[in-house]
């Protein structure tokens, strides 16, 4: 519950922009949506008294406090900068995020009072047909910011989020892959420290592929679908992670976040790949980009970004059932693969 004169004051500067008339709050309660030591997500529901009369409202708070991210030790305050630079306004309708009614930033803290997004999200409402929506989607808002979007923006991340996953990954889990783990198929192992030993040059041959903005964590739960006039609007919210990067990587986080984190049967994998691939690729077609994502580079990207911390992941599960489940999604990743278009 927010208690304070001063927040109260920003609750209803916050509702005047909202409702576009000045209000009162009449009465309101508060519901943690998410939580942590770093920051946390509020639902601020009640009614409010406006010229028009009592007005029912929700309004999301979301409080992000300073905090280092591996490579990126700006991302804290990213999603400030982002809405006070008029990022929503400017986004086109393929892809949406959250209107932004009033901001705040202290001393080491920011505060973003937001639209409150009603829909279908997280693992349990968004299945493949959900994701392979949301991937076209994602296709053609980075194929249109590849060609029409502005470049060296001094807010967005700017190191390589694949570069940063496998430098922060690699280095946790080499001195493990050096020798046999229990439990830990040799053949993954080699296959990873071959990768590890290709990375530079991999990492390199990444460029060929467009420039465009990754959102940089698009989770299920960072996913909202609803239902307007008729037709699925798509919401990619948390965008803390944002910057420039190269074509497929928000698509193959997609995939593997759908499965990471979640409790999906891992044998669903390749068919979940191949709906978000497919729909990532008629994405950007219709955004002006032909786009070719062979299993070679899905397989590339995905062991540089995910296949080191998929082992992290190994060697921390507390039981066999979990231990058996990283294995068979890093042997689906590694060792399988279709080609999308």
């Amino acid at each position: 519950m927010i208690t304070s004169e001063t927040e109260k004051k920003s609750l209803l500067k916050a509702l005047t922009e909202m409702l576009g008339t000045e209000a009162d709050v009449v009465r309101y309660s508060t519901h943690v949506l998410q939580g942590g030591t770093v920051g946390e997500v509020l639902l601020l529901s009640g009614d409010a008294q406006t010229s028009r009369g009592l007005s029912p409202f929700s309004v999301v708070l979301k409080i992000q406090k300073e905090w280092y991210r591996h490579g990126d030790p700006d991302s804290w305050r990213r999603e400030y900068e982002l809405y006070r630079h008029g990022f929503g306004i400017s986004m086109p309708p393929m892809l949406r995020i959250p209107k932004c009614y009033f901001l705040e930033a202290g001393d080491g803290v920011t505060q973003i009072w937001m639209e409150f997004v009603e829909g279908k999200t997280g693992p349990n409402q968004l299945h493949a047909d959900e994701l392979a929506l949301s991937a076209e989607r994602l296709g053609e808002f980075q194929a249109w910011f590849h060609l029409r979007g502005q470049r060296r923006l001094a807010y967005l991340r700017s190191y390589p989020a694949v570069c940063s996953s496998f430098d922060l990954w690699w280095n946790r889990v080499k001195s493990y892959l050096d020798q046999p783990m229990d439990g830990f198929p040799d053949e993954l192992r080699h296959i990873l420290n071959d990768y590890a030993a290709r990375a530079p040059d991999l990492l390199a041959s990444f460029d060929a592929l467009p420039e465009t903005l990754c959102q940089g964590d698009v989770h299920h739960d960072n996913m909202i679908l609803r239902q307007s006039e008729g037709e699925t609007d798509v919401y990619l919210i948390d965008w803390d992670s944002a910057g420039y990067g190269r074509m497929g990587e928000d698509a193959i986080d997609m995939l593997m976040e759908a499965f990471i984190y979640s409790h999906r049967d891992p044998s669903l994998l390749p068919m979940f790949k191949e709906k978000i691939m497919e729909g990532y690729c008629k994405g950007a077609k219709k955004g002006g980009l032909t786009l070719i994502l062979d299993d070679a580079l899905i397989r590339d990207i995905t062991a540089l970004s995910w296949g080191f911390r998929m082992a992290d992941r190994f060697l921390y599960c507390k039981d066999q059932p979990s231990r058996t489940r990283v294995v068979h999604m890093l042997r689906s990743v590694l060792m399988d693969g279709t080609s999308v278009r």
